[in-house]
Order: structure tokens, then C-alpha cells, then sequence
């Protein structure tokens, strides 16, 4: 899913999906087959010599896909338990916790644990940042993005899709593990099923920088690019 009240979308065009493959989020990393680029786009899969060729839009007035999943950050400052409750239970290995007081990401091993929607063995008295995904319900997503568009998006009954190739977006398709609160210029990466990561055998997205990390209030990632 975007957010598109951030988002600036300087480039786009519309584009063939390939033979086969779909496309189920707006916002996920689109690339072309290498040897085969005019066959159309497929999400990314985070393997070598991938083509990247921008972001999925589908811009239509309802929702285009049902969206199974977002992202979400949560602030606390920790108790003497040393233990806080997330608002919902996070996707397996899609969580990130910084700890605001330290300054540092905060390792999920050892003493601190996820377990279902709580978190352990942080450390008394400091302020943490917790960022992660959850599954949704289909109450959920409606509530958050309204109804699906009635027949579905029109544009995969044609295999189409649009891009977009350049610009600022704000996406939560993106590995919620990571800490992109120092990535370097050209340091984002494709990742499996469209999403962006920091590490990987992912082909880099040139000239890509983050413009702004998930909050409370905005839990998207936000970065500038380029489908040169």
C-alpha cells in the first residue's frame, strides 16, 4: 500500500504485466526478466539481474487490491517489567525495535523476546521505537482503505499495471527487520515478493535514499528514486 498524501510522483507510465505473473500491492518493487524485458514486469524476487523498473500504482478511486498486511510503529517508554504489549501480533521476523534512549537497534535474541503480541526484556526507564508488520482482517483492511473496487482492479483482466518510475514514496512494502535509519545512497534493495530490504543478493535500486523512516504516525517507508 502507498501512502499517497507524502508521495510525489514525478514519472509514470503504464506497463505489461507479464505472462503469469500478478501483481496484488500498490507500492511493491516492480522489476523486467533479464533477456526478456519487453515481456512486461513481474514483482521483484530479490535475485541477481533483476531489471528494476519502479513501483506499482494502480490509482483508481476504490481500492484496486485487498491488502492482507501493513505496517505499523509503536512508542513506549518501558516499565520496571520491562515488558510492553503491541497493539496487534507481528509477522515472524518482521519486527524492528530501536531504542530511542541508547540509540541503537535492540538485537531480538538473548534476554529480549517476541512472543504473540508482547515484548520482553527491554531495558527499564528507556523509550522505544517498535516497527512491524501484522496480518489483517478483512474488517481491517476496509476500514483502512475502503472496499475493493467492484470486479477488481480492470487493469488485470488486461495484464497492465501502472508504474511509477521516479519520484518520492511512502510504501509498506518493505522488510520491517531492517533499520534503514543509516543507509547509505543506493543502499535499498530489492527483496522477494516487491519488497525493499538492506541486505540480500537483491540487485540495488541506483541513486534510491530514505527520506523518512516509519513513525506512529506514518508507519511507511519513505525514499526518493529513480528508474533510470
Amino acid at each position: 500500500m502507498l501512502y499517497l498524501p507524502l508521495s510525489k510522483i514525478v514519472k509514470s507510465t503504464e506497463t505489461l504485466v507479464a505472462s503469469g505473473a500478478s501483481v496484488a500491492a500498490e507500492g511493491a518493487a516492480l522489476v523486467r526478466a533479464a533477456g526478456a524485458s519487453a515481456s512486461g514486469v513481474t514483482v521483484s524476487q530479490g535475485t541477481s539481474g533483476e531489471i528494476f523498473a519502479g513501483f506499482s500504482f494502480a490509482g483508481v478511486s476504490a481500492a484496486p487490491f485487498p491488502i492482507t498486511s501493513t505496517s505499523k510503529a509503536e512508542s513506549f517508554t518501558v516499565p520496571s517489567s520491562g515488558t510492553v504489549t503491541l497493539a496487534f501480533t507481528p509477522i515472524s521476523g518482521q519486527v524492528l525495535i530501536y531504542d530511542k534512549t541508547a540509540g541503537a537497534v535492540v538485537a531480538i535474541s538473548g534476554g529480549v523476546s517476541v512472543t504473540g503480541n508482547t515484548v520482553a526484556g527491554l531495558t527499564s526507564g528507556n523509550s522505544v521505537l517498535i516497527t512491524y508488520k501484522y496480518t489483517l482482517t478483512s474488517l481491517q483492511a476496509i476500514a483502512m482503505q475502503g472496499d475493493v473496487q467492484p470486479g477488481g482492479y480492470a487493469g488485470a483482466r488486461i495484464g497492465q499495471i501502472g508504474l511509477i518510475q521516479g519520484g518520492v514514496i511512502y510504501t509498506d512494502q518493505f522488510d520491517a527487520s531492517k533499520d534503514y535509519s543509516n543507509v547509505a545512497k543506493d543502499g535499498l534493495l530489492l527483496g522477494a515478493n516487491g519488497i525493499v530490504t538492506t541486505s540480500g543478493s537483491g540487485v540495488a535500486i541506483a541513486g534510491a535514499y530514505v527520506v523518512a523512516l516509519p513513525t506512529v504516525e506514518v508507519p511507511f517507508l519513505g525514499f526518493e528514486f529513480t528508474a533510470a
